[in-house]
C-alpha cells in the first residue's frame, strides 16, 4: 500500500501561503468597556482562547483544499488468482469400420465413442471444438464454451457423413487449426480412431510436428478389439503423434476402458492456475474538499458568533 499524488507535488508549495494568512489575519476587536466584576473577568479568559479558533479553522481549510488539489490516492497492489481454461479439440473417426460392435453388448464403436465423449464434455467447463474425419477431415464445430451445442454436435455424428477411409494427418491438422489461434495456454487434441492412416498426402508425423509447433498436445485413443493387420501401423502412427507433442497414447477394447481413458485424460488436462497483479486506487480529493469547505464554513460561523471575539 503506497501513497501517491495524481497532480504535481509542487502544489504543496502553496502551503507556504499559510504563514502569510496568519500575518494578515484581522485582529480581535477590543473590549468596549473594562470588565470590573469577577464573573466578567472569568468569562473574558474563557473567550480569549476561542478567538483563535476561526483562524485555525481557516488555515486548516486552506491546507485541506491545497491537498485536495494534489489529489492524493492510496494505491494497493495485490495478486489475484485466475484459472486459465483449456482449449480442447475432439476428433472422432467416422469411417465404416466404426460400425463394428465389439465394444460391448450390441453397441458399435461409434456409439461408445460418442457416449463417452459426451460424458467427458459434460464434466468439463472448457472451450471445446469438434472435428469429424474419415477419408477426409471436417471441422464440425469451432471452439465454444456452450456445452449444449457441443453435446448436440457430437450426438449428430454418423458414419457416412464423409468419404470413407482414415485420414489421421487431416484430423490432426484440423484439430490443430481449431486450437492454433485460441487464447488458451493449454491446447489439447483428443483423437479417437479404430484404423491406420491410409490417406495420401501429408504424413501424420509431419502433421503432429506442425501441431506441436503451435503448442497442441495430442492424446490418441485406439478403440476396438480387432483392428486387423494394420494394427501395428496404427499404433506406430498414434504413438508417434503422442510422443512428438508430449501427449500419451491409449488403447480401449470396451466401453469401460474407454471411460477410464477419458477419466485419465480429464485428470491430466487440468486448468492452469496463475496470479495476475492487480492495482486498486482510492482517491481522497472529494473527501478533503468536503473537509476543507466544512472548516471554512465553521470558521465564518464562529467568527460571526459571540464566541469568536473578545467580550
Amino acid at each position: 500500500m503506497t501513497l501517491d499524488l495524481v497532480q504535481p507535488r509542487w502544489m504543496f508549495l502553496l502551503l507556504g501561503l499559510i504563514p502569510l494568512l496568519f500575518l494578515l489575519r484581522p485582529g480581535p476587536r477590543a473590549a468596549i468597556t473594562m470588565a470590573t466584576s469577577e464573573a466578567t473577568f472569568t468569562r473574558s479568559i474563557s473567550h480569549r482562547g476561542l478567538q483563535w479558533a476561526p483562524l485555525l479553522f481557516r488555515l486548516s481549510a486552506f491546507a485541506s483544499l491545497i491537498t485536495a488539489l494534489a489529489n492524493p490516492q492510496i494505491i494497493r497492489t495485490f495478486d489475484e488468482p485466475q484459472v486459465e481454461g483449456v482449449g480442447i479439440a475432439l476428433a472422432l473417426d467416422l469411417s465404416t469400420s466404426m460400425w463394428a460392435e465389439d465394444m460391448g453388448a450390441r453397441v458399435s464403436r461409434l456409439d461408445v465413442a460418442k457416449t463417452t465423449a459426451m460424458s467427458f464434455i459434460e464434466a468439463r467447463s472448457d472451450d471445446i471444438g469438434l472435428v469429424a474425419f474419415a477419408g477426409e477431415a471436417l471441422t464440425r464445430l469451432p471452439l465454444t464454451h456452450d456445452g449444449y451445442i457441443t453435446l448436440n454436435a457430437v450426438e449428430q455424428l454418423e458414419v457416412g457423413l464423409l468419404t470413407d477411409g482414415t485420414d489421421i494427418a487431416g484430423a490432426i491438422s484440423a484439430g490443430a487449426g481449431l486450437l492454433e489461434d485460441s487464447p488458451h495456454e493449454s491446447k489439447v487434441l483428443i483423437l479417437v480412431t479404430d484404423g491406420a492412416h491410409n490417406k495420401a498426402g501429408v504424413m501424420p508425423d509431419l502433421a503432429a510436428r506442425a501441431a506441436a509447433a503451435v503448442g497442441v498436445t495430442i492424446y490418441p485413443v485406439a478403440i476396438g478389439q480387432e483392428r486387423g493387420r494394420d494394427q501395428n501401423a496404427m499404433e506406430t502412427v498414434l504413438t508417434q503423434a503422442a510422443r512428438i507433442t508430449g501427449g500419451e497414447y491409449f488403447q480401449a477394447t470396451d466401453v469401460n476402458a474407454l471411460g477410464d481413458i477419458y477419466e485419465e485424460i480429464d485428470r491430466i488436462v487440468q486448468p492452469s492456475e496463475a496470479t495476475i497483479p492487480r492495482t486498486e486506487s482510492t482517491q481522497y480529493r472529494w473527501l478533503l474538499t468536503l473537509v476543507g469547505l466544512s472548516l471554512a464554513v465553521a470558521a465564518v460561523a464562529l467568527r460571526g458568533s459571540p464566541y469568536g471575539v473578545l467580550p
